[in-house]
C-alpha cells in the first residue's frame, strides 16, 4: 500500500513540475508588438503652425497610406506655436499614444529628448536605403556622438549676395569672383553714386553671417573647426575675413552709417536701385527679383584668399543638426518608421518643388525625376543645380549649433564691429570669449 501511495505521489509531483515549467515558459515569451488587422501601426506627428507644411503633408497623406498597404498609418497635426508643439510632444512621448515619427526643429529640443533617451539613432536604416545619395552632400550633419537622429525635412537656404544685374551691365562692371574684382566693383559703383553693398548692419546676425560666408571662401570647414575647438576666430581664416570686411568699410563699400541699417532698410535700398549688392539669404530671392523686375541674380561670396586655392563655390546654409523627422526610441518598428519618415520627407520636398516652384529642396530633383514649372527662373535653376554636388557647404554657426547666450554675445560683438568701434583683432578676440561661454 505504501508502494502504491509512493507511486501516486511521484506521478503528482511530475505533473505539478511539468505544469509549472510550462507556465514559466509561457510568461517569459517576448511580447508581440501591437498590430491592427495584421498591419503594423505607425503614428506620424506634424505641427500645424506652418500653413505650407500643413497643406503639403495633407496633400499626400492618402498617397502615403496607399504606398504602405501593410501598415496602419495615422497622421496627427498639433495646433499652436513651436513651443506648444514641443510641450505636446513631451506629453505624447510619456503617454500610451506615443508617436513613432515626429517633427522637431533645433538642437536644443533634441538635447532635451536625448537626455532621457526619447529618440534613437537611425544611421543604419538610412544607409540601407542609400539615403545620402538622394540628398545634397551638405544634408549629412553628424549629431550627438557622431550619429544621425533625424531625416532632413525642410527646404535649405544659403547666405548669398544678390546683385542688381542691370546696374552691373549698365556700368560695364564684371561680376566679382575674387577680392580684387570685388574691390574694383566697389570703387566703380561708388564713383557712380551707387551704394556698392548693403547689409543689415544694425543686425548682428546679418553682419556675422556675411563675415562667416567670406571666411568660408578661405576655409570651407572653418565653422566646423571652431565648433570642434580645432581653431579659433582669432586664428588666420576667420580673422582674414574680418580684416577684409574692415577694408571694405574703409573704402566706403557699405555706404554711410551702415550700422544704422536694419535688414529691411538694406532691402529697400537694394529694391530701389540705390544699392548694387545685397548680403542676404536665398529665401529672399523671389521678392528681390520681383522688385527688380527680373534683374536680380545670385552670387557666391567672392573668394578672398591670397593663395591660388579657389573656394569660390563655398556657402553657408541654414541646415541644422538634429532637426527634421525623428523616430521615437519606443517605436516597435524603427525600420518601418524610418521608411515612413523618408517617404514623408521626399513627398513634402516634391510638393515644394513641383507645386510651389520652390527650388530650395534638400533632395536632388534630378535623382527623383521631379519636374518643375516652366515659370521657374532659369538663372535661379542654374544656380541651384550647382549645389547638387557641392561639398563646400556648411551650416552656419548661429543656426542652432551654439546656445542662446553665446549667440547673443557673438551678435552683439558683430554689431559693434560694424560701427567701427572694434578692430578686426579686437572683434575676433571678443568672439573667442563668447565661445568660452559655450565651453
Amino acid at each position: 500500500m505504501k508502494n502504491i501511495n509512493f507511486k501516486y505521489y511521484l506521478l503528482i509531483c511530475v505533473f505539478l513540475f511539468s505544469s509549472l515549467f510550462a507556465a514559466c515558459t509561457k510568461t517569459s515569451a517576448p511580447s508581440v508588438p501591437e498590430k491592427s488587422e495584421g498591419k503594423v501601426k505607425l503614428r506620424c506627428v506634424i505641427p500645424s503652425d506652418d500653413g505650407i507644411k500643413l497643406e503639403g503633408v495633407k496633400s499626400f497623406e492618402e498617397d502615403i497610406k496607399k504606398q504602405f498597404p501593410n501598415q496602419d498609418i495615422t497622421f496627427s497635426y498639433i495646433k499652436g506655436d513651436m513651443k506648444s508643439y514641443e510641450t505636446k510632444i513631451k506629453v505624447l512621448l510619456s503617454s500610451k499614444d506615443k508617436p513613432d515619427v515626429f517633427f522637431s526643429r533645433g538642437n536644443s529640443f533634441f538635447q532635451e529628448l536625448s537626455s532621457v533617451n526619447a529618440v534613437q539613432p537611425i544611421d543604419k536604416y538610412l544607409n540601407k536605403l542609400k539615403f545620402w545619395d538622394m540628398v545634397l552632400p551638405s544634408a549629412k550633419i553628424d549629431g550627438y556622438k557622431g550619429n544621425i537622429y533625424a531625416v532632413p525635412f525642410e527646404e535649405v537656404h544659403y547666405g548669398i549676395i544678390e546683385i542688381n544685374s542691370e546696374l552691373f551691365e549698365k556700368n560695364k562692371i564684371k561680376t566679382p569672383n575674387n577680392l580684387k574684382e570685388l574691390k574694383d566693383a566697389v570703387l566703380t559703383l561708388k564713383s557712380k553714386g551707387i551704394i556698392p553693398i548693403v547689409v543689415g548692419g544694425k543686425d548682428g546676425r546679418a553682419v556675422f553671417n556675411m563675415i562667416e560666408s567670406f571666411a568660408c571662401t578661405v576655409d570651407p570647414q572653418i565653422t566646423k573647426k571652431i565648433l570642434n575647438n580645432k581653431e579659433e576666430f582669432s586664428d588666420d581664416s576667420f580673422k582674414e575675413a574680418a580684416i577684409m570686411v574692415k577694408e571694405l568699410m574703409d573704402i566706403g563699400a557699405f555706404g554711410q552709417k551702415p550700422q544704422s541699417l536694419t535688414d529691411a532698410d538694406a532691402a529697400k535700398l537694394f529694391y530701389s536701385g540705390k544699392a548694387a549688392m545685397y548680403c542676404t539669404n536665398s529665401s529672399n530671392f523671389d521678392i528681390s527679383n520681383k522688385n527688380l523686375k527680373g534683374k536680380c541674380k545670385l552670387l557666391y561670396y567672392p573668394y578672398i584668399g591670397e593663395s591660388n586655392l579657389n573656394n569660390s563655390n563655398s556657402l553657408v546654409s541654414n541646415l541644422q543638426k538634429n532637426s527634421g523627422l525623428f523616430i521615437s526610441s519606443t517605436s516597435q518598428y524603427p525600420k518601418e518608421a524610418v521608411n515612413l519618415a523618408v517617404e514623408v520627407s521626399k513627398c513634402y520636398n516634391k510638393y515644394l518643388y513641383e507645386k510651389k516652384n520652390n527650388v530650395w529642396t534638400v533632395y536632388i530633383p534630378s535623382e527623383q525625376n521631379w519636374k518643375i514649372s516652366n515659370k521657374a527662373n532659369a538663372d535661379l535653376q542654374q544656380f541651384v543645380q550647382s549645389l547638387f554636388h557641392n561639398k563646400n557647404i556648411n551650416s552656419s554657426l548661429l543656426n542652432g549649433s551654439i546656445n542662446v547666450k553665446t549667440s547673443k554675445a557673438i551678435m552683439e560683438a558683430s554689431t559693434a564691429f560694424m560701427t567701427g568701434l572694434l578692430s578686426a583683432d579686437s572683434y575676433t578676440k571678443e568672439l573667442d570669449k563668447a565661445m568660452d561661454v559655450k565651453k
